[in-house]
């Protein structure tokens, strides 16, 4: 259990913090809760950056996930402070702990289909750094599969950069349509996809219009340095066209 595994918190929580105040710690704001991850040198050896990841994917509304520096209790992390009560947590170092605090500490239930899906996909990232995309896309598919309740647009997104890279161009560009359709307000990397996948099939203009209208449907993406720079690339390339 991971409630075994982590600090007894009453008891802990001054040891715990180090020599860091729980007064650098921002209060909660609108969330009910809020979990501050270490993500210094020996927590992120441990795990914490894909907690800290999976949490902000599951988007709960009552949950705010944030980085944070060093906690203390170094060697025994991912450690995290969870607000309110200044609560000290350790060894929370994979999205099955990660999900069991949040139902231990927050009565926040997790559906175990979107635990499922969401450590395929962390799987399926990991093959991919390394070089083997075909296993990647094997995971990214066994996650679409179940049909989680969400981030499923992460697995389409994450699947079609696979399949770009490895010549499937119209089974990227498919995905990447997919990923669009489904990408909350902020999620850039699907409409990244769609203009990757139009204009690696020479499809220019359908790039263009897919970058406009992605604009149009999530403005934030406008300001973006990835909305710059595929502008840039498509200008260049109507531009060389004219000549």
């Amino acid at each position: 259990m991971v409630t075994a595994e982590l600090l007894n918190c009453r008891q802990l929580s001054h040891s715990f913090a180090g020599s860091r105040s729980s007064r650098n710690i921002p209060k909660c704001s609108a969330a009910k809760f809020a979990l501050h991850i270490c993500t210094n040198k020996t927590c992120k050896k441990q795990g914490s950056i894909e907690v800290l990841r999976f949490a902000q994917d599951l988007g709960v509304t009552d949950l705010r996930v944030e980085s944070t520096g060093c906690l203390g209790g170094c060697g025994t992390g991912p450690n995290m402070i969870l607000q309110p009560g200044e609560v000290p947590l350790r060894h929370v170092s994979t999205p099955g702990r990660m999900a069991e605090v949040l139902r231990t500490f927050c009565n926040l239930d997790i559906p175990e289909v979107l635990l499922k899906a969401t450590e395929l996909r962390l799987a399926g990232n990991a093959e991919a750094r390394g070089g083997d995309l075909r296993r990647a896309v094997e995971l990214y598919t066994q996650g679409i599969d179940l049909r989680p309740p969400s981030g499923l647009h992460m697995l389409l997104s994450n699947r079609s950069g696979a399949l770009l890279t490895l010549g499937d161009k119209l089974g990227a560009l498919a995905d990447a349509n997919s990923a669009a359709m489904l990408a909350p307000p902020g999620f850039h990397t699907a409409y990244v996809r769609q203009v990757e996948a139009c204009a690696a099939q020479g499809r220019y203009w359908e790039a263009a219009e897919a970058l406009t209208a992605a604009a149009e449907r999530d403005p934030s993406f406008a300001r973006t340095q990835e909305h710059k720079s595929l502008c840039t690339q498509l200008t260049a390339y109507f531009q060389g066209v004219r000549k």
